[in-house]
């Protein structure tokens, strides 16, 4: 049903809305009753890291006065009728493209600037992570070192042959688990490169982007 209404013929037409019979107060289009304007609408298609869609409308009173998005959004709302055709002038369709061109470049800043955050808080936790991950095993293996070094110290001191065999034991089983620890050291390092690796992809298919603008339709309006 969707695809078959996208692909209905959109003719620049009049359309008459009636807020007065609308069943809930709408403030902002009741603020526009006997005005008449144009507006447009444009479908903004991202293409990044993720498919971003936004319907986009940008409209002007007779008067000359702007209208915001959502004004436009809750006109679209109240029940219309075509009255005829619409003889856009000139000079409206020139200020509906430019108006139309802003806001999309607005959007698409704004959309960078989501992207960006989003990039910065992954870097931010993953710079974290990995400061977290590298001081725990370094504190371990400085643990492990000192360790030794009590033993080392021990068995210079031992009295006896049964005193240092046992404290040889005890520092072969630290020093394999230093040895150990060095090696988690190098994979926790591998493993931060390789996050770091799938970081920067994503931030390259986040810059690798791709708009498209479709405009849907262009109306001459009137509110009752």
């Amino acid at each position: 049903m969707l695809n078959t209404a996208r692909a209905l013929p959109t003719p620049e037409v009049s359309i008459t809305f009636d807020v007065s019979n609308h069943p809930t107060r709408l403030h902002v289009v009741e603020a526009l009753r006997g005005m008449s304007g144009y507006l447009t609408l444009n479908r903004l298609t991202i293409e990044s890291y993720e498919r971003e869609e936004y319907l986009l409308f940008s409209g002007f009173t007779d008067s000359g006065a702007s209208l915001d998005q959502e004004t436009m959004e809750k006109l679209m709302g109240c029940a219309g009728r075509v009255t005829g055709p619409a003889n856009i002038p000139e000079s409206a369709a020139k200020r509906l493209a430019a108006e139309a061109e802003r806001h999309i470049q607005a959007t698409i800043n704004w959309s960078l600037e989501a992207n960006s955050k989003h990039f910065k808080a992954a870097r931010e936790k993953l710079e974290k992570w990995a400061e977290d991950m590298v001081l725990s095993a370094e504190r371990a293996l400085q643990e492990t070192k000192e360790q030794i070094k009590v033993l080392r110290r021990q068995a210079r001191q031992a009295t006896t042959l049964e005193e240092e065999l046992a404290i040889q034991e005890k520092l072969r089983r630290l020093e394999r688990q230093q040895r150990k620890q060095r090696q988690e050291i190098f994979a926790i390092e591998d493993e931060i490169m390789a996050k770091r690796d799938e970081l920067i992809a994503e931030l390259e298919r986040r810059l690798a982007r791709r708009t498209e603008v479709e405009q849907l339709f262009t109306i001459r309006w009137t509110v009752v």
